[in-house]
């Protein structure tokens, strides 16, 4: 009886394990790793363009005092896509990280969309189209990890749905091979 539930546990095992990424359509450890990097580059490049952006001297020409804190929000922001990226460049198959760095991502853009308005209109306009630029580069890289996310996802419910039914035909079998009580 034991033995059977060690056979069991180990045909689980390697159901889980056997499924190879690109088979279910998803991308493979390397291309996620690119993914990754490209979005380290991506952010490095824009720390580069928020280094120009002055939100503290837009006051003077009317701004509102609300973009020096929201300025300030975003560049804590797009650090932590950065580490988010490099935990991914780590660990590509780990659903939390992807979702981490998506929603990281998700939530500067906004934030940036904001200040390249505030720089086109009190700074300037050259470098408000610098930030637009990065801004359409960032959405490419967030399209794909969204969809790298959703493959994933899949991915891990297919192994789900196979763990589960390797683990309930072993109960039956596990079940049936019990001595019928006395």
């Amino acid at each position: 009886m034991a033995y059977m539930r060690h056979v069991c546990a180990l045909v689980l095992m390697q159901g889980l394990l056997c499924l190879p990424a690109a088979a279910q359509g998803m991308l493979p450890r390397w291309e996620v790793e690119a993914m990754a990097k490209s979005l380290e580059e991506y952010v490095a490049g824009l720390q580069q363009l928020l280094e120009q952006v002055r939100p503290k001297e837009w006051a003077e020409k009317g701004a509102s005092a609300g973009y020096v804190e929201q300025y300030d929000q975003l560049r804590t922001e797009i650090s932590n896509v950065a580490l988010s990226a490099q935990n991914l460049g780590r660990n590509t198959e780990k659903i939390s990280i992807v979702v981490d760095t998506f929603l990281w991502l998700d939530r500067s853009g906004s934030m940036l969309q904001s200040i390249t308005d505030g720089v086109e209109r009190y700074q300037n306009a050259a470098l408000a189209s610098l930030l637009r630029s990065a801004i359409a580069r960032g959405q490419g890289a967030q399209e794909k990890l969204k969809e790298y996310m959703r493959d994933l996802a899949v991915d891990r419910e297919a192994r789900l749905e196979i763990a589960n039914g390797e683990a309930q035909r072993c109960r039956e079998n596990l079940f049936k091979q019990r001595p019928r009580g006395k």
